[in-house]
């Protein structure tokens, strides 16, 4: 059955004849839609990453695990030796490190930060960047020289005239040898500049580090295979060079016997394709979510675009019985029932055809708004493919939605229908739409349920006790430490701001704390510990009294004395001293390549969080050192102040860099904002089904009312009360709210099971977000019916039997 340009106009003009209908028939389905555009688009969005990579699938990560407990999960991170391991294995390969940190870059008197990545002139062969000026080839050559992005250049320079032009890091100058084009947003390796392995940005301590030592990963190795080498091959001979290096002849006997017959480090090779959601690197579903989540998100877009089309159904049936007559005449003077039929299905595809340039219109609108609550750049959301396959999403949409309308017209018998006896729907009818509401009901229970509980979470989490009081402490970052005079000079100026309390230096914030060694006590056993840099202030400026023994004193202690170490209770019960009383005084060792010098614990210090609720309280060991160049400042009266006095300190004695003063409480809130943008999209999904939800009870119980008019003033007429009529009203619609909660609600149990699973601290949260979640559908259902409840029991009996 083919639909001509005639049964569109004539569908039209019956649209236009009730404006009203039309409008909201339209405008429900167009804010289905927008939702679902936007929801299917970031899933589209994070499915689609490093497509654009040329021949992508030869081209791997090159991917690590140690083999320590603690840290025993694969990292897209791996040293620059295994790089060049990978390049001495005979396989015909091409290989390329990508080490991106932030910089600092001055152009005249004005300093921005931009994200730099070092790379090995491989990246241009495997990644093919194009260069839109210059010579990157040059770029990535010269130890002074550096390419920028086009987006990057403008901010920099405000054109993208830059070839040749220079800025300076770290008040030295470098030119700009290349213009390279922007990266697309749906990538795993963003950049805004690109620089050499021989960059002089790197410092001489860090190049020796960096290239150097098996054990020290800071970013990623890409391989490119030629077609037909074995992927397994790199990884041998990765392990073969490993094995014989000076860096695993010198662990310690202990370590080695640890390990159980394992490496110290295995290695292997993951595809690009799989980079952005790999269940098997902790760190992208941390930053990324995981496959289920984000089909999760599809599933929840789908479902809000089949209730957004529920109610279309449901508004479409009833008017089609309202309109039996009509279609009786029609029948009657000659109109075939494939007249009828497309005369329908056009009114149906025309509906959604408008709704989907409606919701397309909104969801751009919403664009910006929606991007920033998912925190992507979503630039490819409005491709003339997207835009094409959501029309035709439209029209499928109308027939699928226009089909039981149009059956149910079909079904009109004349002769009934025109002596007034048709004017009903069918009992299979009128189940399909009960049925329909119920799974509006549970779609909108179970999101409601799920968002409460993703919320409560994040809230719990979020504000757990860090084992210290986080509200009068400020955080500062440089990219130098503390052996460096003018940041020592810094940390002098600070105390003498008005104001502060007390300042020390770490080597990262306190909430990062990625680092671990092995370290054992005289007669036990090798245990993996985490480590952190300190001042001697750390532990005064941060509020902390010892458990046993004593802290770090800057009246007793220097930054170079290395041979003390304070440890938390964590790691004396790891250590597997009986107490943090009998820890005191005793020796410990850090096992490494140098087999690690005697310290003696001099205290105990209480557990503090240094990551999030996912993992349990880290067993941590702090070390005295000058590598320290993250300040925290402790204020109790003028946080404020403070804050605006750094800022104005700042450039006497870092020209060069930018400034970011954090407070301390926020940067432990960064840990669940990822919890919080899952909590913010379901609660947006959740509001969305309750309306659409409510919309379609609303339909029904109008619908219910006018069929069982005749039945309730009978039941007037035989003395029933307005209780008895509110109860024969309400009894119908409590069921369908009921039966959606037996279908939602354990659904969603599970789901808020497999949430909390991550978490090693979690929320007491029970049953009360399915209750609560109960009892707004329950209260969405009883507003909704209500008008019609009380129309019920206004109906006149003389004046409805006369009717």
């Amino acid at each position: 059955m083919t639909l001509n340009l005639r049964d569109f106009r004539v569908g039209w003009r019956v649209l236009a004849r009730e404006p009203a209908y039309s409008a909201v028939v339209v405008l429900g389905l167009a804010v289905g839609i927008a939702a679902c555009f936007l929801l299917l688009g970031y899933v589209a969005h994070s499915f689609s990453y490093d497509r654009d990579v040329p021949q992508r699938e030869h081209v791997y990560r090159l991917m690590q695990r140690w083999n320590i407990p603690g840290m025993d999960a694969w990292t897209n991170s791996t040293s620059l030796p295994a790089r060049d391991a990978a390049i001495a294995s005979g396989v015909q390969l091409q290989a390329s490190t990508f080490l991106q940190r932030d910089i600092d870059v001055k152009v005249a008197d004005h300093v921005q930060s931009i994200s730099l990545a070092v790379v090995d002139p491989d990246f241009r062969a495997i990644f093919q960047p194009r260069v839109l000026a210059g010579d990157l080839a040059a770029a990535l050559a010269r130890p002074d020289a550096l390419a920028l992005s086009r987006e990057t250049a403008i901010r920099l320079f405000g054109s993208t005239d830059a070839v040749g032009k220079t800025l300076e890091v770290a008040g030295i100058p470098y030119r700009v040898a290349a213009l390279v084009a922007d990266q697309p947003a749906a990538t795993t390796l963003p950049y805004e500049a690109l620089a050499g392995t021989a960059t002089a940005i790197w410092d001489a301590e860090y190049r020796q580090r960096v290239t150097t030592n098996w054990g020290s990963t800071h970013g990623p190795v890409y391989v490119k295979l030629a077609p037909g080498a074995d992927p397994e091959a790199v990884p041998l001979a990765i392990r073969r060079a490993m094995l014989a290096s000076n860096f695993y002849h010198h662990q310690t006997p202990e370590q080695i016997a640890s390990l159980h017959g394992r490496d110290m480090v295995d290695f292997r090779l993951g595809p690009l394709a799989g980079a952005y959601l790999d269940p098997d690197v902790e760190e992208s579903a941390r930053i990324h979510g995981d496959r289920a989540t984000i089909l999760g998100l599809a599933a929840v877009a789908l479902l809000i675009l089949a209730l957004a089309a529920t109610n279309y159904v449901n508004l479409a049936t009833v008017r089609t019985v309202r309109r039996q007559r009509e279609i009786a005449v029609r029948k009657v003077l000659g109109a075939s029932s494939q007249t009828v039929a497309r005369q329908f299905l056009a009114e149906s595809v025309l509906v959604c055809l408008i709704a989907s340039a409606i919701g397309l219109l909104l969801a751009w609108l919403l664009l910006p708004v929606f991007s920033d609550l998912v925190q992507r750049k979503l630039d490819r959301m409005f491709s003339p493919a997207s835009i094409g396959l959501a029309l035709l999403l439209g029209v499928l949409l109308g027939m699928l939605a226009g089909a039981y309308p149009t059956w149910s017209a079909l079904k009109v018998r004349p002769t009934s229908a025109l002596s007034g006896r048709g004017n009903v729907e069918t009992a299979g009818g009128l189940w399909l739409r009960r049925v329909l509401t119920v799974l509006q009901f549970a779609t909108a229970m179970g999101l409601t349920g799920m968002t409460l509980a993703v919320a409560w979470q994040t809230r719990y989490a979020s504000q757990l006790d860090p084992g210290f009081d986080p509200r009068p402490l400020l955080v500062v970052g440089t990219s130098e430490d503390m052996r460096s005079a003018h940041v020592h000079a810094f940390h002098e100026a600070l105390l003498r701001l008005p104001g502060v309390d007390g300042v020390a230096e770490t080597d990262e914030p306190v909430n990062v704390n990625m680092n671990g060694t092995q370290v054992q006590r005289e007669g036990g056993a090798p245990v993996q510990l985490n480590w952190f840099r300190v001042s001697p202030e750390f532990f005064q400026v941060y509020g902390l009294n010892a458990l046993a023994g004593r802290l770090y004193d800057p009246a007793r202690d220097r930054a170079q004395d290395i041979d003390k170490v304070v440890i938390n209770d964590a790691a004396a019960l790891k250590l597997g001293f009986s107490s943090a009383r009998d820890a005191v005084g005793k020796t410990v060792h850090e096992l490494g390549p140098s087999g690690g010098a005697a310290m003696q614990v001099i205290g105990v210090a209480p557990d503090i969080r240094h990551r999030s609720a996912r993992e349990p309280m880290q067993a941590t060991v702090y070390w005295l050192s000058e590598r320290t160049g993250t300040f925290t400042i402790r204020s109790e009266r003028r946080r404020d102040g403070v804050r605006q006095d750094i800022h104005d300190l700042w450039p006497r004695y870092f020209p060069n860099e930018t400034v970011n003063v954090e407070r301390v409480g926020s940067m432990l809130a960064y840990d669940y904002a990822d919890d919080l943008r899952l909590a913010k999209l379901l609660g947006v999904a959740s509001v969305i089904a309750t309306a659409i939800a409510a919309f379609g009870i609303y339909v029904l119980a109008a619908y219910s009312v006018q069929r069982r008019e005749k039945e309730i003033v009978l039941r007037k007429l035989y003395g029933a009360g307005r209780g008895a009529i509110g109860t024969l009203v309400a009894r119908e619609f409590a069921l369908l709210v009921g039966a959606g909660a037996l279908l939602g609600l354990p659904l969603a149990w599970i789901a808020i099971a497999r949430y909390l699973g991550a978490f090693s601290e979690r929320a007491p949260i029970g049953a009360w977000t399915l209750l609560a979640a109960l009892l707004v559908a329950g209260a969405v259902a009883l507003l909704s019916t209500l008008r019609h409840a009380l129309t019920a029991l206004r109906i006149r009996p003389a004046l409805a039997l006369r009717e």
